[in-house]
């Protein structure tokens, strides 16, 4: 398992390097196609985990998979709006839609698997909901005020989607710190959270759209985390 996780992580993160070269170089759709068979690479990694698990895989993982699987789907809209810049809104609604299912599952996923463990999950999830509401608002006055970000009608979807992704990335490091199996998952939220910043800066605050250093920083905190995810599948069942 441990040579299987290293392979595949090393090939899922060639591709995405591969794309992101492409993406900053080639036309749209040459950029859409790549992304596309990156997405897919990961997103296979992660059955390629379940299935070697086998029995001592538990049974959410495959929550995980389809998660991932929304992300893909997710990556592939929201590229869309590059090559039909005049569905964008709609493109942009749907591609946020599809991660907020894609941290759904493996929220789901993750609650499963450290339900036999640990003990009082309400805790964190409580405290972990607190913290994602106090922050959410700083973020969202943060890029209103000092990045000039302009939401328009997207503004009430991306504070519900900071504060969702703000919840996870919190109580992730809380599991972490209660059991050590969390560890990967916590890495990869605050990957995920990162990659996500920069990503609101390229498509709300003016001028930053095509910004090439934030288009390479973006997809490789993104792919670097969905890589992470996929790979953690592998350490459930060692």
């Amino acid at each position: 398992m441990t040579t299987a996780v290293i392979i595949l992580s090393v090939i899922s993160a060639l591709f995405a390097a591969f794309f992101i070269v492409i993406r900053v170089t080639k036309a749209p759709i040459y950029g859409l196609l790549t992304k596309t068979l990156a997405s897919m690479v990961f997103v296979a990694m992660a059955g390629i985990g379940v299935y070697l698990g086998g029995n001592k895989m538990p049974d959410a993982t495959a929550l995980i998979v389809a998660g991932l699987a929304f992300g893909m789907v997710g990556d592939i809209v929201l590229d869309l709006k590059r090559a039909h810049s005049e569905f964008e809104d709609l493109y942009l609604t749907s591609g946020m839609s599809a991660f907020t299912a894609d941290h759904s599952f493996v929220i789901a996923a993750t609650y499963l698997i450290a339900a036999p463990t640990i003990p009082n999950l309400w805790l964190p999830s409580v405290a972990s909901a607190a913290i994602a509401l106090a922050a959410a608002p700083v973020v969202m006055i943060v890029s209103l005020k000092i990045m000039k970000a302009n939401f328009g009608k997207h503004f009430a979807f991306s504070a519900f989607y900071a504060a969702f992704l703000i919840f996870f990335t919190v109580l992730s490091l809380w599991l972490s710190i209660l059991d050590a199996k969390f560890v990967m998952l916590c890495v990869a939220m605050i990957l995920f959270l990162l990659s996500d910043l920069v990503l609101s800066t390229m498509y709300f605050v003016e001028g930053k759209k095509e910004d090439k250093l934030l288009v390479v920083v973006n997809h490789g905190l993104y792919y670097a985390a969905q890589i992470l995810i996929a790979a953690w599948i592998f350490t459930l069942a060692m």
